[in-house]
């Protein structure tokens, strides 16, 4: 019976002594996830599962890790294992879903959402990226109702005002969407994207000036990025077009000079967005600004 007792005492303080280092490599890989050393938090978490290979949790935990450095199929592997050692694991199918909607696997990446959601129903982010998924899929009036989803859980959220905003763009609502973008500028008046589709907004809504002032005030937010310059030449083109049709018969001087300054201006713009690799504004250079 002694014997039995001492076997039993040794035991307790063996597996002790495996959760404790099981923790410290957890707590190591958090220290290092925090430092952005994503791969030696892999590591931690590897050497972790390796005492303890039932924790759904490290498995999940390493995934991110692996998604971190774009090791992608490492990541979507140790999710699907997380999610065998723990079924109801929302997490490991939220973050599962990411790597999908990393690898441009939308549908993939609905059905991993979808479950998060099934399995825990008050995740904003949940929705968030969900709605995403569903602008991507071109289905906007489902990713309306997922960010207005996010917005019941979370009034104040202004990305989830912007990217609702930014699906009545698509469903051309515009009056809409400038509500939202109105609403997440007041949340953050530095939201320079936001700035930027409510003045796409006020182009549709005919209100060039406004839109103009949206698109500078963006440039001015974020002067490194190209969008706000390309959007702000379109508006300005948009004036050009107006005094053409306006006065292509009379020949207005004054108006042929405005004409020729506020393209000037426009291509301008086009240039800068250039400078900072914003795409489109290359086919829109090439053809409103043509090299003589």
């Amino acid at each position: 019976m002694r014997l039995l007792n001492l076997t039993t005492t040794l035991l307790f303080f063996t597996c002790a002594a495996f959760a404790q280092t099981a923790g410290d490599f957890y707590n190591r890989a958090v220290q290092k996830y925090k430092t952005k050393d994503y791969a030696g938090a892999a590591i931690e978490y590897t050497r972790a599962i390796e005492i303890r290979d039932d924790a759904s949790v490290l498995y999940n935990n390493r995934g991110i890790c692996y998604y971190q450095i774009e090791q992608y199929d490492k990541a979507i592997a140790d999710y699907d294992k997380a999610i065998e050692l723990d079924a109801a694991n929302a997490n490991a199918y939220f973050n599962k879903g990411n790597v999908l909607k990393a690898l441009v696997r939308y549908e993939d990446a609905l059905i991993a959402y979808d479950k998060a959601i099934e399995l825990n129903a008050y995740d904003k982010k949940f929705y968030q990226n969900r709605g995403m998924v569903k602008l991507n899929l071109e289905d906007y009036n489902g990713s309306v109702e997922d960010f207005s989803k996010v917005l019941e859980l979370s009034p104040s959220d202004d990305k989830a005002l912007y990217n609702r905003g930014t699906a009545y763009i698509k469903l051309e609502e515009y009056d809409k969407a400038k509500l939202d973008f109105n609403k997440a500028l007041k949340i953050n008046p530095k939201y320079y994207k936001a700035l930027i589709n409510r003045g796409i907004c006020l182009v549709f809504l005919d209100d060039i000036s406004g839109a103009k002032q949206d698109f500078t005030a963006a440039v001015s937010l974020s002067p490194a990025d190209g969008e706000g310059y390309y959007y702000r030449a379109l508006a300005t083109l948009n004036d050009v077009n107006l005094i053409r049709g306006e006065f292509q018969d009379k020949q207005n001087i004054q108006m042929i000079g405005e004409n020729v300054m506020a393209k000037r201006a426009a291509c301008s713009d086009f240039e800068k967005a250039k400078q900072f690799q914003y795409s489109p504004a290359f086919e829109a250079s090439r053809t409103h600004c043509p090299k003589e």
